[in-house]
């Protein structure tokens, strides 16, 4: 039986929205990072558990991929679900326990950013598991399915410019104004001293948008130039060569980029730091919920069974 019955919930429930909301979360750093794909436990709840018609729905919508390609993905990401249930979940529910220790303390940016790194691993981890199904993939991709996927590419380029220039015109940056939105989903209200403070903290953070969108279109085409040379390859090439891809999306080629990353990282850490210290203990008590129930969600999950 199928994890998840699209005929079902369509009346009801977006497909493409579920998944925007659920990957909006990925971007958040400090505490609120450790909800890595949480979008709400209701949206966990479907979102997880139909996660391997998801992402399917979403790696569809960037390479189209033909009958044969369909099948084999359809069943690998059903086994990569299986293996994230047991082998991952329990590990995001003790990252979600270690914040709600953090949100009852006064943690320096370096400990929030300790924090996220424990969440960095998770998708490193994930990414690892999913090398072999990739590798065997991309060998097979036809010309038209790359120039499909650098289409997509040019659509989310344009979307994140249409992005940030809604936020320039609210008086922030993007990545400031969605981690209010998400810091507010876990702190309840925040008051408009709260929200000036952590604006100003995350102006001060160096984040420069011509070279971030100038690194993400140099590991684009880079995406393309790979997958374009690794056709008709055998998957013990395409596995290595994807392996060696996959770390420029951790650490930039660039070392000048690296550099800034780190600055911003830093200074972004800071910030959610700086914010926390200014919270009251209503809101820090309404944090500690938010993160329970987000934890106690996870360990339900991780009990679930799945054909």
């Amino acid at each position: 039986m199928p994890l998840f019955n699209f005929r079902h919930v369509a009346g009801s429930i977006r497909l493409r929205d579920i998944i925007n909301r659920v990957r909006r979360w990925l971007p958040t750093m400090g505490l609120a990072v450790t909800l890595i794909t949480l979008g709400g436990c209701g949206v966990l709840r479907i979102g997880y558990n139909s996660a391997p018609e998801l992402s399917y729905y979403w790696l569809d919508s960037y390479m189209d991929f033909d009958k044969v390609q369909s099948r084999r993905i359809k069943t690998e990401l059903s086994a990569l679900h299986r293996w994230h249930r047991k082998e991952e979940m329990p590990r995001i529910a003790e990252l979600l326990m270690q914040a709600q220790t953090l949100a009852l303390q006064t943690p320096d940016g370096a400990r929030l950013c300790a924090l996220y790194d424990g969440v960095l691993q998770r998708t490193q981890a994930l990414s690892k598991q999913a090398m072999p199904t990739a590798a065997a993939i991309i060998p097979t991709l036809k010309p038209e399915q790359l120039a499909t996927l650098a289409q997509a590419y040019e659509k989310s380029n344009r979307k994140m410019l249409g992005e940030w220039r809604d936020a320039h015109s609210k008086g922030m940056d993007s990545r400031t104004l969605k981690s209010l939105e998400r810091l507010e989903d876990l702190y309840g209200n925040l008051s408009a001293e709260q929200r000036n403070l952590f604006k100003a903290r995350m102006s001060e953070n160096g984040f420069d948008e011509q070279k971030y969108q100038y690194e993400l279109r140099s590991r684009q085409q880079t995406v393309l130039q790979t997958f374009a040379r690794l056709r008709g390859t055998d998957a013990a090439t395409a596995e290595a060569a994807l392996s060696e891809l996959s770390m420029l999306f951790y650490e930039s080629a660039d070392l000048a980029y690296r550099q800034h990353h780190e600055q911003v990282r830093a200074k972004t850490c800071h910030a959610f730091a700086v914010l926390h210290a200014q919270t009251n203990a209503d809101q820090r008590s309404y944090m500690v919920k938010r993160l329970k129930d987000y934890e106690n969600e996870v360990r339900s999950l991780m009990l679930q069974k799945t054909d």
